[in-house]
């Protein structure tokens, strides 16, 4: 969603909704009003939302796409500062350690990532790496 708005996406897709549903202006104003017990957006700012984000039967598509990127934008920080702890705490000794017995690094390097990955995603490893080899045997 755009940045700088003090409403949450929630009530910026329910005015894009009730507008898209035909609704005035005023009533929008009123519904909000009800639903999040908070003082609504102005017709201006809720006519900017609509005409940036559009209605219609793409609403729900656009909506779910700003979201995705919000979230993604909000988490990335925490999911690469993980990804560089994991890597200094494990990956670089066991690195290390291959070199020191002279093994293939790139070997070394993908046990390093798949290790990583297993820690990540938990019980799911196993279901991943089997999906993952299907795709694969399906592309040959």
């Amino acid at each position: 969603m755009k940045r700088g708005t003090r409403f949450s996406e929630k009530v910026i897709a329910f005015v894009l909704t009730e507008r898209s549903r035909g609704k005035r202006w005023n009533d929008v104003r009123n519904a909000v009003r009800d639903q999040f017990q908070i003082e609504p957006p102005s017709e201006r700012q809720m006519r900017s939302w609509y005409k940036e984000y559009g209605g219609g039967s793409i609403l729900g598509e656009k909506l779910l796409r700003e979201s995705l990127v919000k979230i993604a934008r909000d988490s990335t920080p925490v999911a690469a500062f993980a990804a560089q702890q994991l890597a200094i705490e494990q990956g670089i000794p066991a690195l290390v350690e291959a070199f020191q017995r002279k093994e293939d690094p790139l070997v070394a390097g993908g046990l390093m990532i798949l290790s990583m990955l297993e820690q990540t995603v938990g019980k799911k490893y196993d279901e991943i790496v089997r999906q993952y080899q299907e795709m694969r045997e399906r592309r040959q």
